[in-house]
């Protein structure tokens, strides 16, 4: 496949290393230093202690300077997604495929609003990674997992099948899942919480399981998010919340979500596609989510990222 990562990061940078080698040709949409070296030495993934340089097809921070692809992977931080959608809207073929890799749940939405529910996938990404240097990407420990399926949340659509073949000869672990969007609204229940919390009371997990106050807090954020995901319709299993709060009592006091360190660092959030998109879904569908949008409120003046 021709495949065009928008965004060369923890998730993109990933995906291009790892599906280069595997015969696809991979272009890569980058910025600034990390461009630079990608450019002169190539993109280095480092994982489970050993390291591999890939050189891709293309890289630029230009859309027009890359070719056509057959799948475009959206893997944007949240904030960016519909200026993306708008820039590379002129720049797809009639038949790419566009897969986003968000924290949020309505990428897909977006997607198809632009390109038709027919050429839009959902993607559930599993990982933690980031960019350690320009031109380097790592790979943390605990492994990693992108869930891949179709607007309906199957996996056995020609596009869906198409897709997840591809990744998984390329070493990619996709789980296969009865209704994906189940899945990408599961991930969703902890990510609010732990995006709103830790990022509006400017914490580490260790500061919520000290406070019970700051810990109901964040028990009401992943109850709001399980409500209004069951309000449109989510087939989310009878014990999700309990499920979600089990998962985050084993991660480590040391955590917090990105959102709080992008708050800290003065870089935009993507506070409207987690908490804000919580409150919003809520109000058009009579749930309250209150905890939601009181972190959507205290994070509202930092969303564009402060001097």
């Amino acid at each position: 496949m021709n495949i065009l990562m928008l965004g060369a990061g923890g998730i993109g940078g990933f995906l291009a290393a790892k599906l280069a080698p595997a015969g696809h040709s991979v272009s890569l949409l980058a910025r600034g230093a990390h461009l630079a070296a990608i450019r002169e030495t190539g993109l280095k993934l480092v994982m489970d202690g050993t390291e591999t340089v890939v050189r891709p097809d293309a890289v630029s921070d230009r859309l027009e300077d890359l070719p056509q692809a057959d799948l475009a992977v959206f893997a944007v931080k949240g904030q960016d997604m519909e200026a993306m959608i708008a820039a590379y809207l002129p720049h797809a073929g009639p038949k790419t495929l566009v897969l986003p890799f968000q924290n949020g749940v309505d990428a897909p939405d977006l997607l198809a609003a632009a390109f038709g529910d027919a050429r839009t996938l959902i993607g559930v990404a599993r990982i933690f990674s980031n960019i350690t240097a320009p031109g380097v990407v790592t790979q943390y420990g605990g492994g990693s997992a992108f869930t891949i399926g179709d607007r309906q949340g199957s996996q056995t659509s020609p596009e869906a099948a198409t897709v997840i073949e591809a990744f998984r000869a390329a070493g990619i672990t996709v789980p296969e899942r009865a209704d994906v969007t189940v899945d990408l609204w599961q991930k969703f229940l902890l990510f609010n919480a732990v995006s709103g919390a830790t990022a509006a009371a400017r914490c580490r997990f260790r500061e919520i399981r000290a406070h019970p106050e700051l810990m109901e807090f964040f028990r009401g954020l992943v109850r709001e998010a399980d409500a209004v995901g069951r309000a449109r319709g989510v087939a989310l299993p009878a014990d999700a919340v309990e499920k979600t709060l089990q998962f985050w009592s084993r991660l480590p006091d040391e955590a917090r979500a990105s959102t709080a360190h992008d708050l800290e660092l003065g870089k935009p959030l993507e506070v409207d596609r987690i908490c804000g998109a919580v409150a919003r879904m809520g109000r058009e569908l009579g749930v309250p989510t209150p905890n939601s949008a009181a972190v959507a409120a205290v994070l509202a003046p930092y969303r564009a990222g402060t001097a």
